[in-house]
C-alpha cells in the first residue's frame, strides 16, 4: 500500500482538479483538502509535481539546440572568474594616490523606434502583444568609472535600464571594450539592471512565446543562431552604446574625494508580502564623488532597493520609471547620478510623495509630454506616481551630506573579486525557455540526458575605501537571502515551505568587521528570481496562513480551483530549489579571500 501512496495522491489531485471544472465555487472540498497548514503544503507540492511532469515531457520531446557545447569547452572569456579583476588585495593605498572618477550616461532607445515595432520587457509573452506605443520618458545606460591610482586598472559599473541583462549581451559588451581592457587600461566592467519594468525588453523574454516556440525548433535541429526576435536591433543597439558610454566615463575620469553616506529608505519602501518590516529592509548606500576641480561635477553611485514599478506597463509607454525622474532631479542638483537596485524581492514602492511639493514635473513639460504620446496614454502610464516619487528617493539622496550622520571621506583603495557559479534548470518552466532559446542565457551540456544542461555564471565583490562592498548577484535576489533569515519578522513560524531553516549566514556577516556591504542585483547576468532554499516551491505556493500577500491569501471559501496553478512569479521563473545557497556559498568564498 505504501508504494501506491504516491500515484493516488497524483490522481486524486487530478480529480480534484477536475472537479473543479464543474464546481467552482464549491468551498467545502477546499477547506477539505487545505484546511491545514501541513495539506496546503502537500497540495501545493503535488500540483507542482504535476504541472514539472507535463513541461518536462514538452522538454523531452523539443529538440535541443545542437550549438549546445559540452561544459569541458566552455569558453570564458569575458566571463569572470577569480583569475578576474584587479590581481592584489590591497588594505591601504598607494602613495600619493587620489580617486579618479568618470561619469558618462546615454539613452538607448534605437533611432528607428516606432510604434508597435518593439516590446516593452513586462512579462512573458504567449500572445505576440506587450508593443511599445511611445517612449514617455527615456531608457538609458549610466557608468561610473573609478581607480584608486594603484596601477591595477580601473573599475566599471554600468547601470542599464530594463528588466535585466543576460551573459551573453554582457559578453559582446565586454568584447567591444577589449581594447581598454587588454592593455589593463580597465581591469573590469560590471554590468547590472535597474529592473525597471516599463522599459524596452533587455532580455529577449517577452518576444511572442509561441512564435519562438516553433521556430526554433528549426534552428535548434540546424545547429544555427536562434530565431530573429523584434528585438534585436534594439540590443545590438544597446551593446553599442554601452561600450562608448564605458570608454567615455573611463576617459572622463578626474581626480576628488570619494565620501560614503547611509539613508534610511523605511519610508519610502514596503515588503509586498508583509513578511519584513520597513525598517528591516536595506537602507540606501550612498557614495558621493567630489571631483578637486570645483567647476566639474560630481557623481552619486547609489545602492537602492526598490521596484521600479510606478509606471503603469500595460499602458505600453517606454519609460525608466521613478529611475528617471530621480536622475533628472539629482542632475538639477548638480550631480550625475547612477543606481544599482538591491536585494528586490518583492520590495515596492510604499507610496510616499513629497510633501507640499509641486508636481515633479513643470506644468509645461507635463503639456508636451501628453501633446507626445497623448493624455489617454499619459494618464494610463501613471506617469505622476513616478515623478512624485522619483523626487522623494532624489530628496533622500540629496540630503543624507545633512543629517545627523556624518559622512565619510573612503582612502583612496579598491578591490575586486568574482567567483564562477553554474546553475541547473531545476524549474522545467526556465529550462524550457533556455531549451528553445527564449532567454539568452548561455546553456552547456554536462551529460547525455536531455536535462544535463548547466547555466554558468559569476558572482562578483567590489570594495571601496575598505569601508564599503558591494556584492555583485546574477539574479533578483530576496532580501532575506542577502540579509539573513533575522530580516523575517512578520509570520515567522509559517515562513519555510518545506519546514526547513535558512542556514547561511546574512551577507554583513561574512565580510570582514567594519565593511558595510549592500546587494547589486542584475548583475553580470540574469538567472532569474532567487528564493532562500526552504521557501521554494515552484507552482502552486500560497500563503501558509494568511499572511503572504504577494502570492495567494489562504480563503477557506475559495475554488479549489483558485489553488490549483497559483504559481508566482517568484517561484516559476526561478532556476530551482538550490540557486541561494550556491550564489551564498560562492559570496562566502570571495569574502573569506578577503580576511
Amino acid at each position: 500500500m505504501k508504494m501506491n501512496k504516491k500515484p493516488l495522491s497524483v490522481l486524486l489531485c487530478a480529480a480534484l482538479l477536475l472537479a473543479c471544472f464543474s464546481f467552482p465555487s464549491n468551498a467545502s472540498v477546499t477547506s477539505a483538502i487545505t484546511g491545514t497548514k501541513e495539506s496546503r503544503v502537500a497540495f501545493g507540492n503535488k500540483i507542482n509535481d504535476i504541472i514539472q511532469s507535463v513541461v518536462k515531457g514538452i522538454c523531452k520531446a523539443y529538440p535541443a539546440p545542437r550549438s549546445w557545447k559540452s561544459i569541458d569547452e566552455y569558453d570564458s572569456t569575458y566571463v569572470y572568474d577569480k583569475s578576474d579583476g584587479r590581481a592584489t588585495y590591497l588594505t591601504e593605498a598607494v602613495d600619493n594616490a587620489a580617486w579618479q572618477v568618470g561619469y558618462a550616461s546615454g539613452s538607448i532607445i534605437p533611432d528607428d523606434f516606432a510604434a508597435d515595432k518593439y516590446v516593452i520587457g513586462r512579462q512573458l509573452n504567449f500572445a505576440g502583444g506587450g508593443k511599445a506605443k511611445d517612449v514617455l520618458d527615456d531608457q538609458r545606460v549610466r557608468v561610473i568609472c573609478l581607480d584608486d591610482g594603484s596601477g591595477q586598472g580601473a573599475v566599471v559599473i554600468a547601470v542599464i535600464d530594463g528588466l535585466g541583462v543576460t551573459s551573453n549581451t554582457i559578453r559582446l559588451i565586454r568584447e567591444a571594450c577589449a581594447d581598454y581592457t587588454k592593455d589593463g587600461r580597465i581591469a573590469a566592467i560590471n554590468v547590472s539592471a535597474t529592473h525597471c519594468h516599463s522599459a524596452l525588453d533587455t532580455q529577449g523574454v517577452s518576444a511572442n512565446f509561441m512564435a519562438v516556440l516553433t521556430k526554433n525548433v528549426i534552428t535548434n535541429l540546424l545547429g544555427t543562431n536562434r530565431a530573429a526576435t523584434d528585438n534585436d536591433a534594439f540590443i545590438e543597439n544597446l551593446i553599442r552604446v554601452s561600450a562608448e558610454k564605458i570608454k567615455e566615463a573611463y576617459n572622463s575620469m578626474e581626480s576628488g574625494r570619494l565620501y560614503y553616506d547611509v539613508a534610511d529608505s523605511s519610508a519610502l519602501a514596503r515588503d509586498k508580502r508583509g513578511y519584513i518590516d520597513a525598517e528591516n529592509l536595506a537602507d540606501a548606500g550612498i557614495l558621493r564623488f567630489e571631483p578637486t576641480d570645483r567647476s566639474s561635477k560630481g557623481t552619486y553611485l547609489v545602492s537602492y532597493t526598490c521596484h521600479p514599478t510606478c509606471i503603469s506597463a500595460g499602458a505600453g509607454l517606454v519609460s525608466s520609471d521613478y529611475v528617471f525622474y530621480t536622475d533628472y532631479a539629482i542632475q538639477k542638483a548638480g550631480y550625475n547620478f547612477i543606481m544599482t537596485q538591491g536585494a528586490v524581492g518583492q520590495v515596492s514602492s510604499s507610496g510616499i510623495r513629497v510633501a507640499n511639493a509641486e508636481n515633479y514635473l513643470t506644468a509645461s513639460e507635463e503639456l508636451k509630454l501628453k501633446e507626445k504620446v497623448g493624455e489617454e496614454l499619459y494618464d494610463k502610464s501613471n506617469c505622476r506616481s513616478a515623478d512624485s516619487y522619483g523626487e522623494a528617493v532624489a530628496e533622500l539622496i540629496l540630503n543624507a551630506q545633512y543629517d545627523k550622520r556624518a559622512e565619510e571621506e573612503l582612502k583612496p583603495v579598491l578591490n575586486t573579486k568574482y567567483g564562477y557559479v553554474q546553475f541547473t534548470a531545476d524549474n522545467y518552466t526556465l529550462f524550457l525557455a533556455c531549451l528553445c532559446r527564449l532567454v539568452d542565457n548561455p546553456a552547456y551540456k554536462t551529460g547525455s540526458r536531455f536535462n544535463d544542461v548547466v547555466l554558468p555564471s559569476e558572482v562578483g565583490y567590489v570594495e571601496f575605501g575598505s569601508r564599503v562592498a558591494f556584492g555583485l548577484f546574477p539574479c533578483e535576489l530576496y532580501p532575506e537571502v542577502f540579509g539573513g533569515k533575522d530580516m523575517i519578522t512578520n509570520d515567522v513560524e509559517n515562513y519555510s515551505w518545506d519546514g526547513t531553516e535558512w542556514e547561511f549566514k546574512a551577507a554583513r556577516e561574512m565580510v570582514k568587521e567594519g565593511i558595510d556591504v549592500y546587494a547589486v542585483c542584475f548583475a553580470n547576468d540574469y538567472i532569474g528570481y532567487v528564493v532562500p532554499d526552504n521557501f521554494y516551491s515552484g507552482w502552486g505556493h500560497w500563503s501558509l496562513k494568511g499572511s503572504d500577500q504577494a502570492n495567494f491569501e489562504y480563503d477557506p471559501n475559495a475554488s479549489i480551483f483558485d489553488y490549483a496553478f497559483r504559481g508566482t512569479a517568484d517561484q516559476l521563473l526561478s532556476a530551482g530549489k538550490h540557486c541561494a545557497s550556491q550564489i551564498m556559498s560562492v559570496f562566502q568564498v570571495l569574502t573569506n579571500s578577503t580576511k
